[in-house]
């Protein structure tokens, strides 16, 4: 079965299309490739949804394993979440912070305010408390465990307390604005139609198109606009 770099790569311009068209058999397998795709990252969004069906990803959000700045305290393992999740990896629904049953021990847990305090006019200092209150979303207000997690709803002792399915922040979020900007600096090809350094090699089927986060040189390529280019 093809690949969607394969297939990426069987991409040309409408030109070459008419020159020389993928064979009905590669097209076939390009459409099954990326359609396989698409259901394989509509699996992963279902599978972080479906528990809370009416949450979209922002609401769920993502935890973090550490704390991202020395500014912060307090809120690694997930401790600073804040999302809105509110059930187990298991499906099973969380009980409220502040309901004794059927767990007595989330009523026993007192909150405590995340604290902002400046460091001078332009810098505040975090110190993140621990989430609770009148609500049943994952929190991980004593750090017990490695992410945020709930008493459940199920008074089976076995289901007690149950991690919930929350993401892991990215420890360097991608700055998608900076990488476009930075790509454009360095894949500089446009002036003179290099398609070799655009899409990749025109000698081979072989997926050779530059990546996004590929370093690539950043000089000029030098094109052949004699006989026989493309004006």
């Amino acid at each position: 079965m093809a690949t969607v770099g394969e297939c990426s790569a069987q991409s040309p311009s409408n030109e070459v299309v008419q020159a020389n068209a993928v064979p009905n058999e590669m097209a076939r397998a390009c459409k099954i490739a990326i359609a396989a795709a698409i259901l394989e990252a509509s699996m992963v969004s279902s599978s972080l949804l479906k528990r809370n069906p009416h949450l979209a990803s922002f609401d769920m959000g993502c935890y973090m394993e550490e704390d991202p700045s020395p500014l912060e305290t307090g809120g690694a393992k997930g401790r600073s979440y804040r999302g809105l999740a509110s059930a187990t990896v298991s499906g099973r629904t969380c009980q409220k912070w502040t309901a004794q049953h059927p767990w007595q021990e989330a009523a026993a847990m007192k909150p405590t305010t995340d604290k902002k305090t400046k460091v001078d006019g332009a810098t505040e200092m975090m110190e993140w408390g621990n989430g609770l209150g009148n609500h049943n979303y994952c929190r991980n207000p004593d750090s017990s465990l490695g992410s945020p997690w709930c008493f459940t709803l199920d008074p089976n002792a076995a289901h007690k307390k149950e991690l919930c399915s929350i993401p892991t922040c990215l420890a360097h979020p991608r700055d998608f604005k900076d990488e476009a900007k930075t790509l454009g600096h360095e894949i500089d090809a446009t002036d003179c139609e290099c398609a070799d350094q655009l899409y990749g090699s025109t000698k081979s089927t072989k997926d050779s198109s530059v990546k996004l986060l590929q370093k690539v040189n950043t000089t000029k390529c030098s094109c052949n606009k004699g006989k026989g280019s493309r004006r």
